[in-house]
């Protein structure tokens, strides 16, 4: 019974989509990127386990000035996957970290490319383009820890609720003076078709009465 115990706890597999960080005595002596049957020493090995697949990151909203300069709010996130289990683990430990640590890092870069562009720019012209700046900013601070970023997208980029009133009623003001202008020309218009039907009135008037 003590052998099959010491088998058991002696034994750990690695799945498809993990790999594992073995630690002696809390210091790493062994990466495992590779499924399979695995063992280690009990009690005085124990084993981290790291998600191989890509993730996502949630970026908090973020207040961005354009170069017009128009404000907008920018809701984005990065896909990312661990790289090297061993410097993940010295600089963030377990996943749960990566959010504080790496969330700022998108957030920072979201803010200077987006800043230095037009607003045009961002939500027509040049999106797909700003996206590949954003991530390769981001994945070259992210390689320290471990991590690569392997995309970052923008879910939406809307305006301010106060700048989306000022251009509602920009918008309003611009239909109002359009619809005064097409008034003031149908008047004009219909002013113009009267007096010529009341000149030609007069001039068949002038013909039968010589007549």
């Amino acid at each position: 019974l003590i052998g099959v115990a010491a088998l058991y706890s002696s034994a750990f597999i690695v799945h498809q989509n993990e790999q594992a960080l073995v630690l002696r005595f809390g210091k790493p002596v062994n990466v495992i990127s590779t499924p399979g049957l695995n063992w280690k020493i009990p009690v005085v090995d124990t084993v981290d386990i790291f998600d191989k697949r890509i993730l996502d990151l949630d970026a908090s909203p973020q207040e961005v000035t354009t170069l017009d300069p128009k404000r907008l709010v920018v809701d984005a996130f990065a896909r990312y996957k661990i790289v090297d289990p061993l410097q993940f683990y010295q600089t963030l430990r377990y996943e749960g970290a990566v959010s504080s640590r790496l969330g700022p890092i998108l957030e920072s870069a979201l803010r200077g490319v987006l800043g230095s562009v037009t607003l045009s720019d961002i939500v027509r012209d040049k999106r797909e383009d700003l996206m590949g700046r954003i991530a390769k900013q981001v994945n070259q601070q992210a390689k320290p820890l471990g991590l690569e970023v392997v995309d970052v997208r923008i879910k939406r980029a809307d305006l301010p609720e106060q700048n989306a009133r000022t251009v509602f009623d920009q918008m309003k003001a611009e239909r109002e003076r359009e619809a005064a202008e097409f008034r003031s020309q149908g008047a004009a218009e219909a002013n113009r078709i009267r007096a010529t039907a009341d000149r030609e009135a007069t001039i068949i008037k002038a013909d039968a009465t010589r007549k």
